[in-house]
């Protein structure tokens, strides 16, 4: 098995050399916004504007007219057509673009379809289908909140009617109480019922049109808090209040009418919000709070929050207050958080055991059984070999009695306890693992070791995979321990 080294692979090893850590430059972007409406007042309008004064380039795509007609997963483009309905393309390439799917992105198997596709392709989504469709079903919503001990009203499914007083005891068994549809936004689907009887009438008309449920305790407020959070911390809040004359409406929604102002968060809140956030794994979302006798109360989390609100705008380290903002502005802080390619990798969605099997091309009749090590912050990934000979840029090396040479593009410096354990001859080879190829830098090592491969982060990264530390071989067929100090 002969390699030969690459620029690619030379410039990442000067890279590990060197030891600070500088905050990546703002690249060219290409954004792009997912869903059915591109109205000028709407997020997709204000940034497509935004984008033609910064120079950045910007498409909308209208999922109903859209489709992808070609993708090259190796060089990471894809290329979409009849974005406008008006037979117009568009070529996505992986490592520049940003797509901001909204709420039309996700209404149907199709539009999920591709942006599942994108996603699964690695481009960088925000926010990806997963969390999504966590937001955008109030009952997931709800328990997300809950498993997370983020303070929400109580709530309960309704399933059908023998649940309804179930239900309604289960969040405290008074009345009014609220009737949600799982699906809805900007309101719709929401009611407010004072009695059993219009409960159980309000249920029943709503199952009649295939509706899915829930019941939630009913919170006297006059007003809510929208916050927009993005990367985990919050930039912008706005109190949403209804009008003075509209006694009846318990909704806050600025769809239906409601003021907004600037709003001050104390540390308290600041601190609920970002976790509820957190929590759905959305990159960018906006979180609806209340205050209930003092306490702040998470309403739920928009995985495509509206930004017509009148906000006031947070440091996005700090969380320090910074002054009132508009719509553009916050849209301004957003684009140029992501446009640090720091903040630009995605959620690993995909599970791995914590031992796996990969194959090394040249190898294939020697599967080698891995521990993927989250914690191996070494330059290349160690494989364990029974001898090898370093001869100028060349290593010769034995493994379960078959003989390799390969090129030595590095050398990586293992260290236990503080101290120089051994120095390894870095090669490149060729993994294959969950049925694709990746370019890999091994490490090649003759000392006693716990695992016959230690799959490092830079790897790890590019299988996308996160590792599921009670699980082996998900992805990959059972291999058995090369000896008896395998783990």
């Amino acid at each position: 098995m002969t390699t030969t080294s690459s620029w690619w692979y030379k410039n990442r090893l000067a890279e590990e050399s060197v030891k600070p850590i500088v905050e990546a430059k703002e690249e060219k972007l290409h954004i792009v916004v997912i869903g059915k409406d591109n109205g000028e007042n709407t997020f997709a309008g204000i940034i497509g504007d935004l984008c033609k004064k910064k120079k950045i380039d910007f498409n909308f795509i209208d999922v109903t007219e859209a489709w992808i007609s070609n993708r090259d997963v190796e060089i990471g483009t894809v290329e979409i057509q009849n974005i406008d309905g008006k037979d117009t393309s568009v070529v996505l390439e992986r490592a520049t673009t940003i797509i901001f799917p909204r709420a039309g992105a996700v209404e149907t198997l199709t539009s999920q379809s591709m942006l599942l596709l994108l996603q699964d392709a690695g481009f960088f989504v925000v926010n990806d289908l997963q969390s999504m469709l966590l937001c955008d079903n109030k009952m997931s919503n709800a328990l997300m909140l809950e498993r997370n001990n983020v303070p929400i009203p109580r709530t309960s499914i309704l399933s059908n009617a023998n649940s309804i007083e179930h239900a309604f005891e289960s969040i405290g068994g008074k009345f009014p109480v609220i009737i949600k549809t799982l699906i809805g936004a900007q309101g719709v689907g929401v009611s407010k019922v004072n009695d059993m009887a219009s409960l159980t009438s309000v249920a029943q008309s709503l199952w009649k049109f295939d509706a899915s449920l829930l019941l939630q305790e009913f919170l006297e407020i006059e007003s809510d808090i929208r916050s927009l959070v993005v990367g985990g911390k919050l930039l912008g809040a706005a109190e949403r209040i209804r009008g003075e004359n509209d006694s009846k409406e318990f909704r806050n929604n600025t769809h239906l009418g409601a003021d907004t102002e600037p709003y001050k968060m104390s540390e308290e809140e600041i601190k609920i919000v970002e976790s509820a956030a957190r929590a759905s794994g959305s990159l960018y979302c906006g979180v609806d709070h209340a205050i209930y006798k003092g306490k702040p109360y998470v309403l739920e989390v928009n995985g495509s929050p509206g930004i017509k609100s009148s906000y006031m705008l947070y440091d996005h380290i700090t969380s320090k207050q910074k002054g009132k903002t508009t719509a553009e502005e916050i849209l301004t802080e957003v684009i140029n958080y992501f446009q640090l390619e720091t903040h630009r990798r995605p959620i690993m969605r995909q599970e791995a055991g914590y031992i796996e099997t990969i194959i090394l091309e040249g190898m294939e009749s020697q599967p080698i059984r891995a521990k993927l090590d989250t914690g191996n912050g070494a330059k290349a990934s160690m494989l364990h070999v029974n001898k090898l000979e370093v001869k100028g840029k060349k290593v010769f090396w034995e493994k379960n009695g078959k003989k390799f040479e390969s090129d030595v593009i590095g050398t990586s410096r293992a260290h236990r306890g503080g101290k120089l354990f051994e120095e390894r001859p870095i090669i490149q080879e060729t993994a294959v693992f969950n049925n694709k190829k990746y370019p890999a830098l091994i490490g090649l090592s003759v000392k006693d070791t716990a695992s016959e491969m230690l799959v490092n982060r830079e790897l790890l990264t590019m299988f996308k995979v996160s590792v599921n530390p009670n699980r082996k071989f998900i992805l990959s067929d059972w291999t058995s321990r090369n000896d008896k100090t395998d783990d």
